[in-house]
């Protein structure tokens, strides 16, 4: 019996709606290692205590500027102390 015609269609490219700003297609791809570095730990560490610095010291600022904001210094329990 002879063999028809293959019937191959092409893929119609992936529309991009209103809804779908950034359709799975288009976005980057990103790949995380799997093994964490020391330095990198190191980094994250210091990225930390750094920005927990940077809120304090913006907190201090702000209630310097403004007055009525209250800074609570020390631990609940010594806030407690103080209030008794």
């Amino acid at each position: 019996m002879v063999q028809g015609n293959l019937k191959l269609s092409k893929k119609k490219p992936a529309r991009v709606t209103k809804l779908q700003k950034n359709p799975k297609a288009a976005a980057p791809k990103i790949h995380k290692p799997k093994k964490v570095n020391r330095n990198e730990k190191n980094l994250f560490k210091l990225s930390q205590k750094h920005t927990a610095n940077l809120v304090s010291s913006t907190e201090k600022l702000i209630a310097s500027r403004v007055g009525h904001l209250e800074l609570i210094k020390g631990t609940r329990r010594e806030t407690e102390k103080k209030s008794k």
